[in-house]
């Protein structure tokens, strides 16, 4: 099997040539339409070396031509590779160390970035432009979309993501890992061909990833924002293609709510919305469906499992759960000893088994060439996987979060590690030293909090000062704490281990 067989090609026969694949304020493209490009970059990927296995790394704004390469690196049997187009130049180079890629793939105002990436950490792989490579692609003949027969076991794209440690890695999925890409929107929210399905996230999160999967295999219609999603953005996106479902993350929600649009028609007209990424604050949850008349439905899904794992339903559904097991997952919570919890309201790790586990890991250290790596901690031999989450089940069903195990941060579906914001300040004379936790805002959203300690005759809001100069200088916007907070010292263990749970809740009890 192929992906793109699957997907495409299954939605083109559902919907006919004619039928609205992507809607786009740059370019809106028919099923015909997208795979007559799919073929065209699929055939300049050939001529420009690209084989089966190799990777494709796209570093571009979600547009058309953003999806056309994704499917099109597949349907070769290459690894197609998404990532951030707001990573600096450190952050590229560490993915494509990881990466290896043949190419890279940008949009003209990422060139810069990637050019120094490539020098630092691909030197061999070619930097093909969109505005170059790409248009001449599409101004070339019409190829046929023939994709290269693939095992379901052949890897088809990868994630990248910092997981636990703080150290990019990609997860590795496989051309079968798309076999259930359809079954959410199918059998949760009755999703047909007639639908336009809209996820705000960008499209190198596995989040929007299987959306575009599932939207394709039905022969629906994917809305896309380019950029990244603001206010007024997704509003106007909203009013110009009237999506049907609409799938967004809690922060995106709150900024919506903050502008009134969530009582505005086309915001009202929206039949299903569904929220993933963080836990969905019951506050936000209530606020929404009262001012909108639509309930959003909370749900969990994880990179490493690509679809939605747990999801509130229209049918049954709890503010402030992530629901129950969606069709084709099995869950359980277990102790650190590895034994099942099945009392109500016991505290354990989340466990998962569908067909969608990711195959493994990749890092900088490992070959392309051999088999991913599969940690025992997250692995298990029967087929389970242990997402890192914490979780509960009331007597109900329902599962409730609580948080991650270990310490990174997790803000609006990003991974953030502490010692990114803490190595940041060293060397401020003013500063003793820091410890960055993952907090709640009033309204509970999950927020980065600094704890700032000052140095000895440091005056308190002068270091306060100082850290935020310094990491608005030398972070992107998304990893930057909210709250900042002075404290005499940290907590430590007798070794000198930093106890970052002390801190979590010292911020829930002040006292």
């Amino acid at each position: 099997m192929n992906a793109v067989e699957y997907c495409l090609l299954h939605g083109l026969g559902v919907s006919g040539p004619d039928h609205p694949a992507i809607l786009c304020a740059e370019e809106s493209l028919t099923y015909g339409a997208l795979a007559t490009r799919v073929g065209q970059f699929g055939a300049g990927l050939r001529n420009a070396g690209v084989n089966a296995g190799d990777r494709v790394v796209l570093l571009m704004i979600d547009t058309p031509d953003m999806v056309a390469l994704h499917l099109a690196a597949m349907a070769v049997g290459a690894v197609s590779v998404a990532l951030s187009n707001r990573a600096t130049v450190e952050d590229l180079a560490q993915a494509l160390a990881v990466v290896q890629p043949v190419a890279v793939v940008v949009d003209a105002e990422f060139v810069d970035a990637a050019a120094k990436a490539v020098a630092l950490s691909a030197p061999h792989a070619q930097l093909l432009r969109r505005d170059r490579e790409l248009y001449a692609w599409k101004a070339g003949p019409a190829a046929a979309l023939a994709p290269t027969p693939r095992g379901p076991a052949d890897p088809a794209f990868w994630v990248m993501t910092s997981g636990t440690t703080g150290q990019p890695k990609a997860v590795e999925h496989r051309h079968g890992n798309v076999g259930i890409c359809a079954d959410y929107y199918r059998e949760v929210l009755d999703t047909t061909s007639a639908d336009r399905t809209f996820a705000t996230s960008r499209l190198h999160f596995a989040y929007s990833l299987g959306n575009m999967f599932g939207t394709l295999r039905l022969g629906a219609t994917n809305v896309l924002l380019e950029r990244w999603a603001t206010a007024p953005t997704v509003d106007a996106t909203m009013q110009r293609f009237k999506p049907t479902l609409v799938l967004s993350v809690p922060a995106v929600y709150h900024r919506l709510l903050d502008e009134g649009l969530a009582r505005t028609p086309a915001f009202r007209e929206v039949r299903w919305y569904v929220s993933a990424g963080e836990r969905m604050p019951p506050q936000i949850w209530n606020a929404w469906e009262q001012a909108g008349g639509h309930p959003i439905l909370d749900g969990l899904g994880c990179s490493e499992l690509v679809y939605m794992v747990i999801g509130n339903t229209p049918g049954s559904r709890r503010p402030g759960s992530s629901g129950r097991a969606m069709p084709g997952v099995e869950l359980r919570i277990v102790d650190d000893a590895g034994a099942v919890l099945a009392e109500p309201g016991k505290a354990g790790r989340l466990e998962v088994r569908m067909p969608s586990v990711c195959a493994g890991y990749r890092d900088a250290t490992g070959n392309p060439a051999d088999p991913p790596q599969r940690p025992a901690d997250r692995f298990r031999p029967d087929g389970w996987f242990a997402t890192g989450d914490e979780y509960t089940q009331d007597a109900d069903g329902f599962y409730h979060h609580r948080g991650r195990s270990g310490d990174m941060l997790r803000v609006s579906g990003i991974w953030v590690a502490p010692s990114e914001i803490e190595d940041a300040l060293a060397g401020i004379a003013s500063i003793a030293e820091t410890a960055a936790v993952l907090g709640e805002s009033a309204l509970g959203l999950a927020e980065i909090v600094l704890y700032v300690v000052p140095a000895s005759g440091a005056d308190r809001d002068a270091a306060i000062a100082a850290a935020r100069e310094r990491l608005a200088q030398v972070l992107p916007p998304y990893k930057l704490p909210r709250r900042f907070a002075a404290a005499a010292d940290l907590p430590r263990t007798a070794t000198g281990k930093l106890q970052r749970h002390k801190l979590r809740e010292r911020l829930r009890d002040p006292h």
